[in-house]
């Protein structure tokens, strides 16, 4: 019994060691769960772009084309007009609206989502914006593009 004053200290040598794994773990866990949230956030917010800039383009091919959108007069477009308000099948709400802004028609869609069954949730929103100009015969809209 010369030893006495050595026993345990394995044990509790072990005891740290394992909580110490363990901090570890929790530490990978959190890094992982975040990670995957990081990841769910970009997805929504692209899907979020391509459903405003789906309804944009779609929108914009209306004037492109002519018809009544393009026959309107420009003054008829000083205040904002909803062209239109749809939800997906995956319920995203997208709203589109059309109004000149120093001599170009702008088309602007929001889409939005609401969060079903996550933690921290809050809705999401994302906008795009696109310009066109009236040809000149003035019977449809040109394309120029998309307006940071």
């Amino acid at each position: 019994m010369k030893h006495l004053d050595e026993r345990g200290v394995s044990s509790v040598l072990g005891i740290v060691m394992l909580g110490v794994m363990m901090l570890g773990a929790a530490g990978l866990f959190y890094a992982v769960r975040n990670d995957a949230a990081s990841t769910q956030r970009y997805e929504d917010e692209v899907r979020l772009r391509l459903a405003a800039k789906s309804a944009v383009e779609r929108a914009a091919m209306q004037f492109e084309r002519g018809g009544a959108y393009a026959q309107a007069d420009e003054s008829a477009w000083k205040e904002k007009h909803v062209l239109s308000d749809e939800t997906t099948e995956d319920g995203i709400d997208c709203r589109v609206v059309a109004y000149v802004e120093a001599g170009e028609l702008i088309v602007s869609a929001t889409s939005s989502i609401e969060p079903k069954g996550r933690r921290l949730s809050t809705k999401e929103y994302q906008r795009v914006r696109a310009h066109l100009r009236k040809s000149e015969g003035g019977d449809h809209y040109v394309w120029l593009g998309w307006t940071p």
